[in-house]
């Protein structure tokens, strides 16, 4: 059959125009007269065979399930919805169901992993016709209640997969009135288009037992492609707001699997001549699953190799302990020394004055070791079996310096330098070994710091002159590894030029903060490049509000943002959902600043809103 409405068809029209809400009744095909029947039939009997399978073949084009044309130009605009039921804002109403319409066709799934209700009315059941679908819930509406329907920016359409620019919400109330109260925002982040803001209630419950990762939002809404939020048509009160990226799209936030953001303070939502509440959100990942050891290996009998699950902290590293015992004979090895690897802190390398004997079994023992975010080791897996060598080393030490290839131009005049040899060496001898002279072959004067058994830091005692060619050499014949593996005539040596202040520029502004009436706070200014996707963003610390100046910025765009380092780590924090702690408050500029050379910018207002 061809589903054609007929009489029925006409009567439920007539029915639903009755109402004055819809545009066009939902799921109505066009009433043709090949579905109708009649004397027609009589006429294609007389018909040539040909002509009556290419009529049957039309009727049945015309009958079968709509879909998207074909060809044209390339379609770049987002889907948008052009008809509701109930109205938007309508009152008084109780709807047995929900129907929406779009501008063309959309990827069903889309839709309806991108809707949300609020308050909740149960499960949710779909129903398509085109681009056109009908919304079944299993629970009755509440009297007195303003109903939220959000459509996300998940929704794509079917022709080209282009996303919904922006939120779509349709509000209606089962009372006298419809709540009017809002809350916007703005996510920063690499990827800030498609994240949910989840925003609680908290005059209906106590604060500190909001859980997020137990409890679902009061309402729910999603950012668009600039990361930009609205909550519209909230009951007035005070709330707890959070973006998630929720990947299982459960409406929770799980630990370890959601990025989260946290606002700086609670809104207080109300009528009157309030502004729009206006919150900022930055986005990070907690992190409460303890390391493990993962893997021990023995790369000869005098050296070990440790993976762990992820990366150490470097910090409590020099408070680490480890132990190794023949399982057989239950006897320890001595140890030189152990080390974190700093270009892959997963890995912790082991150096044995007693040698491992091939083929034995040998039990390592790690204490004291936690990662990033401060989670002790997992006592339950911090110790590990191997198998010895017997294989001497003969490896030499191989001294990198790390960032800066040979004949690298454009180095600050500040740096500081990094040697990260293969393996650890013995100290004793480096001292008179690294050296770091300019154009004329005269040294200039550094200090060495022991990062790790196997990484130095050099630090140039007076900084660097400006476009000038400077050698790092490290004469290798003195430098050995714990088994004295030397070179003979041999020295490492970097040519690097530095930077050229010609080609940079001063940027200068204020910070300033309407909230504050205590100026002396430590603040953070952060300019970050956007051509150097792998260079860290360049950062001023100020002791208090006001002037901040970055002397030295070469070429390029930047992007410039501050924060208020209320608990002076010296790190932006990002608070908790749970237990709730607020972030630190943050400000970015508005604009992408243009930095060219030798044109300083001046004036640049940095406010904390």
């Amino acid at each position: 059959m061809c589903g054609c409405t007929g009489e029925k068809g006409r009567e439920r029209g007539q029915d639903r125009s009755k109402k004055g809400t819809i545009i066009s009744p939902l799921f109505r095909h066009p009433q043709s007269s090949e579905c109708k029947g009649g004397r027609k039939g009589s006429a294609v009997a007389d018909l040539p065979v040909r002509f009556v399978l290419l009529l049957l073949g039309l009727l049945f084009l015309r009958c079968a399930g709509q879909i998207p044309p074909s060809g044209g130009p390339q379609d770049t605009a987002p889907p948008r919805i052009i008809r509701t039921f109930p109205d938007s804002s309508a009152v008084r109403v109780h709807p047995g169901r929900i129907e929406l319409e779009f501008n063309e066709y959309v990827d069903r799934q889309s839709v309806e992993e991108s809707i949300f209700i609020s308050p909740h009315i149960g499960e949710l059941e779909f129903e398509w016709s085109g681009p056109e679908v009908a919304i079944t819930f299993s629970e009755a509406l509440r009297d007195g209640l303003t109903y939220v329907v959000t459509v996300g920016t998940d929704v794509i359409d079917v022709r080209a997969g282009n996303r919904m620019g922006s939120a779509f919400s349709l509000a209606f109330s089962t009372g006298d009135s419809i709540d009017r109260g809002r809350i916007g925002g703005r996510v920063f982040d690499e990827d800030p288009e498609g994240l949910l803001i989840f925003a609680y209630r908290l005059d209906t419950r106590a604060a500190d037992s909001l859980d997020p990762t137990r409890l679902k939002p009061d309402y729910v809404t999603q950012t668009g492609n600039r990361g930009t939020f609205t909550l519209a048509n909230i009951a007035y009160g005070l709330y707890r707001v959070f973006s998630i990226r929720d990947e299982y799209r459960n409406l929770l936030y799980d630990r370890d699997i959601d990025q989260y953001g946290v606002a700086t303070f609670d809104p207080l939502v109300h009528g009157g001549a309030q502004p729009l509440a206006r919150l900022w959100f930055r986005l990070t990942q907690e992190d409460t699953t303890r390391p493990f050891l993962s893997s021990v290996t023995a790369g000869d009998r005098s050296n070990v190799q440790m993976q762990f699950s992820e990366s150490i902290d470097s910090g409590s590293f020099n408070n680490a302990s480890v132990s190794i015992e023949d399982t057989v004979r239950q006897e320890s090895l001595a140890i030189q020394t152990f080390y974190l690897d700093r270009r892959d802190r997963s890995r912790v390398g082991v150096v044995l004055a007693t040698p491992t004997r091939k083929g034995t079994e040998y039990k390592v023992t790690v204490r004291g070791v936690f990662d990033g975010a401060g989670n002790p080791l997992d006592t339950s897996n911090a110790s590990y079996t191997f198998v010895g060598a017997d294989a001497p080393d003969t490896t030499r030490p191989v001294p990198p310096l790390l960032g800066i290839p040979d004949s690298t131009r454009g180095v600050p005049m500040e740096q500081i330098f990094e040697l990260d040899f293969s393996e650890p060496v013995v100290q004793g001898a480096v001292t008179s070994a690294v050296a770091l002279e300019d154009t004329e072959g005269v040294r200039r004067t550094v200090a060495l710091h022991w990062l790790s058994a196997r990484s130095l830091q050099i630090v140039p005692v007076e900084a660097l002159r400006e476009k000038e060619w400077y050698v790092l050499r490290v004469v290798l014949d003195s430098i050995g590894d714990y088994q004295m593996n030397t070179y003979s005539d041999s020295v490492f040596s970097v040519r690097f030029e530095t930077l050229d202040l010609r080609t940079t520029a001063s940027v200068s502004g204020v910070v300033s903060d309407a909230l504050r009436s205590d100026r002396q706070v430590p603040v953070y200014v952060s300019a970050s490049r956007l051509e150097d996707f792998e260079g860290l963003p360049v950062s001023v610390r100020v002791d208090s509000l006001g002037p901040f100046r970055f002397a030295r910025l070469v070429e390029g765009r930047y992007a410039i943002d501050a924060f208020i380092d209320a608990d002076s780590s010296g790190t932006y924090s990002y608070g908790l959902p749970f237990p709730f702690a607020p972030s630190e408050r943050f400000t970015v500029y508005s604009d992408t600043l243009r930095v060219r050379a030798r044109w300083p910018l001046e004036g640049l207002l940095l406010q904390f809103k």
